[in-house]
């Protein structure tokens, strides 16, 4: 029997780890902004850096995030990778 991944909040992933994202709360401005960003459901998010905000690599771009935004982000966990 397979194991439901588990959703986290994106702001407790450590550098190297790489994540999709499977929701997003909050207001419909902030939702917005974040999609415009390219921060949606679906999007692969590798964690760069975190430092009081986090630095993102979303599908390829990089991304700064402050972490009360990052806790409106449910991920489930892909896989580590080294970060260089």
């Amino acid at each position: 029997m397979l194991e439901e991944a588990s959703v986290l909040p994106l702001d407790s992933l450590q550098p190297g780890e790489l994540a999709t994202i499977v929701d997003i709360s909050g207001d419909h401005s902030t939702v917005n902004r974040l999609e415009e960003m390219g921060i949606r459901r679906g999007s692969r998010v590798l964690v760069k850096n975190q430092n009081g905000a986090l630095l993102l690599n979303v599908d390829g771009r990089d991304v700064m995030l402050r972490c009360s935004q990052a806790v409106m982000i449910l991920v489930t966990l892909a896989a580590s990778l080294p970060v260089v």
